[in-house]
């Protein structure tokens, strides 16, 4: 943890052995942009959180420490002596071992580092990118035929930039939330097919971004929050009632130091005058909410939820219509209509076949 600044590298020292001495806990590690070292001011800590008990997806949790925020991300151990998941690769392969009960931590990191660049190992993730963007691409035009034009065209930038991490990852980069536009734009000019970086702003409704607005963007986005906030605190019985996994999810989300990161962070990078990069930010941190928020908001008003058309449901309702407004504006998707999001959603299969018909063999060229 040398790269850590004192003010954070002591308290976290006191945290870790605080999580240790849970019987629980057998792991602790260090990911994301501190363990690489392309941290700012402005990032929060990730910490991998290897636990015992029995249970089989990941979950997140929230604190501060000191001035800095912290996201626990939690799996289950028995991951770590199972199949590891893919989508897991690239937290462990950057994880700095900060406590390791058995030493399963350590001999999964040191296993995963020596496959971690083989082009079998790359071939995997990126087939699982794939996958990920049929299934986005399947609900953008799922959302398009019955009307929703918004949740369609969200749908279709979800699906290019699933698939684009192709990209970042023939080029040996982290595929990082506030840095995605700036490492995209580096690997596809370094691949020359710098048309499919122009392509994917085209479809995110990013090309034309500039300071206002990014600004309204942010504005907009902490308008939503405390409408989530307030929500969630306003029926806090019936998130006690849900699924653990419903629960934890909501409950992460109106915590306000997610509010507090998100806004920090994107003023960093406003400050830095990286107004597209900003604009994804908060488009990606909203999307999750928004979704967590229209699912809840199904359970309460005892309506049916469709992910492909998870925006209807903010139209549906009438005290909820400046809400759609709201995230319809800082998804730059206010003015959409038929014939838009059919253009769009035309370019979006363009570029995600482009990208499958080249995938293996970039892996094959440029992964040795």
């Amino acid at each position: 943890m040398a790269q850590l600044p004192q003010h954070i590298r002591g308290p976290l020292e006191n945290f870790v052995r605080r999580l240790s001495a849970k019987e629980t806990v057998s792991g602790v590690g260090l990911f994301g942009s501190w363990s690489r070292g392309d941290a700012t001011s402005s990032s929060d800590l990730d910490l991998l959180i290897i636990d015992k008990r029995d249970f089989n997806f990941e979950y997140v949790d929230r604190f501060r420490l000191n001035d800095v925020m912290v996201d626990l991300d939690y799996i289950p151990r028995k991951w770590l002596t199972g199949r590891f998941p893919l989508e897991l690769d690239q937290r462990l392969y950057e994880t700095y071992v900060l406590y390791d009960r058995d030493w399963s931590l350590t001999n999964t990191k040191d296993w995963l580092v020596r496959l971690y660049r083989k082009p079998y190992r790359i071939d995997l993730r990126t087939e699982c990118y794939v996958v990920e963007s049929d299934i986005l691409l399947s609900r953008a035009f799922s959302a398009y035929l019955r009307g929703d034009f918004q949740s369609a065209c969200v749908f279709a930038g979800m699906a290019v930039e699933s698939i684009l991490k192709t990209f970042l990852e023939v080029n040996f980069v982290p595929i990082s939330s506030s840095r995605f536009i700036e490492l995209l734009e580096k690997s596809t000019d370094k691949l020359g097919m710098p048309h499919i970086f122009a392509g994917f702003l085209t479809v995110s409704r990013l090309s034309e971004v500039n300071r206002d607005d990014a600004e309204r963007r942010l504005e907009l986005f902490e308008k939503f929050w405390n409408s989530f906030s307030s929500c969630m605190r306003k029926h806090t019985s019936v998130i006690d009632s849900l699924d653990f996994r419903v629960r934890t999810k909501l409950r992460y989300y109106g915590n306000i130091d997610i509010l507090r990161g998100v806004v920090a962070r994107t003023r960093d990078i406003i400050d830095g005058e990286r107004f597209i990069e900003a604009s994804h930010y908060l488009c990606s941190s909203l999307y999750s909410m928004v979704e967590s928020y229209v699912s809840f908001v199904s359970v309460l008003e005892e309506t049916k939820f469709s992910h492909a058309t998870f925006l209807s449901v903010l139209s549906d309702l009438e005290e909820l219509a400046w809400m759609r407004e709201c995230v319809w504006e800082v998804f730059g998707l206010g003015d959409v209509n038929l014939g838009e999001a059919r253009e769009l959603l035309g370019l979006a299969r363009e570029l995600i076949l482009d990208v499958r018909k080249w995938r293996r063999a970039l892996i094959g060229w440029f992964v040795k």
